[in-house]
């Protein structure tokens, strides 16, 4: 059986009951030299609410809970590469306060292969089967070559040299990921972690490598704030970056951290890493400081959610929000969108929920968001299907961004062709006139129709339709057939 440490932590999490247990859930892909070649590894970490937890008492003094942990790695077909299963128990305290009071966190490595992989993470309690949390995520391994490159940023809580070895140790030091790429207005420092991956051969002789990270209002845009470091390079092989800035001065708002590998001057690879930042109070920066434009959430209004439509809702709950609000969000808001799915904080994103509605309703975002849901009913209730909720459907996702179409035709007996829908707009926000869009069942669907074509601008248009859609390679009339008759001549 394994144990969590009991670790002092910035908490991620609220105070509050829960039916189910509440995690945050990341991961970050590496590369370690095994004297040949460098193979890939993963490290999946993640924190649990511990106030989401059922804490008991076996032995008079020492409170714990158990937690059972399923960890699977399944390749683009569904076939199991890998999985880890075990049980683990919170550090034991004399008290059911000192048990609530402890913040806790996980850390697993799992070698890979190159390829496309799905992961999943499951937490069940062993005292209430009901109360579990699961996380899936897909990612892609791919081998090393021989030109340098970045492994992905990963945040840190905190990290300090020591001898002692423990899976948090790396490079003689230990480090703390952070779960989720956000920074409250307790935190005053940023630790980040990432690893240069530099070939011998595409060391050149007398050339000068350096390494600079910065913090950015956009990616690899002009440094805000003088928060910005730069190493040389003098060796090839694994080379660990990392640093700290002090925060302090950031507002709320959104963030970039960037690390970029330069030769004489030339940018040879990069990286980025969107964070967010809860800070109402920032220490005022010297006058000679770029502070940039002030964008996004920096005007944030950070309420009390407790007195919000937000407050019932569970993690699960909110990441499911989170998907149905990315069909009719701006650019920025779906990039935060996908930064909270990639990297969940429960914290600010039912705070990213609230002013999502408040800038669509300012008088009554409620309101805004139940509007919003009617839609998101009819949605599942025509859209759905095994597995996928309408909202996440190809025809929701449409119908969520647009609206209910002016006309809608559905085909499913046209002789070799396969099952299609055509909808029509006469009115559209991003084109002086309407447009038209056609969804298709492939045969190992069910139920559920794909987006095969459209004239709508920033919508799929597929050249190919007419391949994909008639099974014998045409239409037996194509004359007759309803898409040429929506579509003559498309290309």
């Amino acid at each position: 059986m394994r144990r969590w440490q009991g670790l002092v932590l910035a908490s991620l999490f609220l105070c509050f009951k829960s039916l189910a247990i509440e995690a945050v859930v990341a991961h970050s892909l590496f590369y370690k030299d095994d004297g040949k070649k460098l193979k890939p590894y993963i490290e999946v970490y993640w924190q649990i609410a511990p106030n989401s937890l059922h804490f008991t008492e076996p032995v008079k003094g020492n409170i714990v809970a158990k937690v059972r942990t399923d960890i699977s790695f399944m390749d683009e077909y569904g076939i199991v590469m890998k999985e880890d299963h075990y049980i683990m128990q919170t550090a034991e305290a004399s008290t059911i306060e000192q048990a609530r009071a402890q913040n806790i966190l996980e850390l697993q490595r799992y070698d890979l292969t190159p390829g496309k992989y799905k992961i999943k993470v499951r937490l069940t309690e062993l005292i209430d089967t009901n109360s579990s949390y699961t996380f899936t995520d897909t990612f892609t391994v791919v081998p090393r070559t021989e030109k340098p490159v970045f492994a992905p940023l990963q945040l840190l809580d905190t990290s300090f040299a020591s001898t002692t070895q423990s899976i948090f140790t790396k490079n003689g030091k230990v480090q703390l990921p952070l779960c989720a790429n956000f920074a409250d207005q307790n935190r005053k420092t940023l630790f980040y972690y990432t690893e240069l991956y530099f070939p011998g051969t595409a060391m050149q002789q007398d050339v000068e490598y350096t390494v600079t990270t910065t913090v950015s209002k956009k990616p690899f845009e002009s440094t805000i704030y003088k928060l910005q470091k730069t190493d040389t390079i003098a060796q090839s092989g694994i080379i660990p970056v990392s640093g700290k800035f002090g925060i302090d001065v950031l507002p709320s708002g959104n963030y970039y951290l960037n690390v970029t590998l330069k030769a004489d001057g030339t940018t040879q690879c990069s990286q980025t890493l969107f964070f967010q930042r809860v800070n109402q109070k920032p220490v005022k920066p010297n006058a000679d400081t770029s502070a940039g434009k002030q964008t996004d959430f920096q005007d944030m209004q950070v309420v009390d959610l407790s007195t919000t439509f937000v407050d019932k809702y569970t993690l699960p709950q909110v990441r499911a929000i989170l998907k149905m609000l990315h069909p009719i969000a701006t650019p920025v808001e779906k990039q935060s969108i996908q930064a909270f799915l990639d990297r969940p904080d429960f914290t600010y994103m039912r705070y990213f929920i609230y002013n999502f509605w408040k800038a669509r309703n300012p008088a009554n975002p409620k309101e805004a968001w139940d509007e919003y849901t009617q839609k998101i009913k009819d949605v599942n209730r025509q859209f759905s299907a095994p597995g996928t909720p309408g909202y996440e459907s190809e025809r929701g996702l449409i119908y969520l961004k647009y609206g209910k179409p002016d006309e809608m035709v559905e085909v499913q007996n046209e002789q070799g062709v396969y099952p299609y829908e055509i909808w029509t707009y006469n009115v559209l926000p991003q084109q002086s006139s309407g447009g038209m869009i056609m969804f298709y069942r492939p045969g190992f669907m069910m139920g559920d129709y794909r987006t095969l074509h459209s004239n709508i601008k920033g919508e799929i248009r597929n050249t190919n339709w007419r391949s994909v859609l008639y099974q014998t390679g045409t239409a037996n009339n194509t004359m007759n057939s309803r898409a040429e008759q929506y579509f003559p001549g498309s290309k």
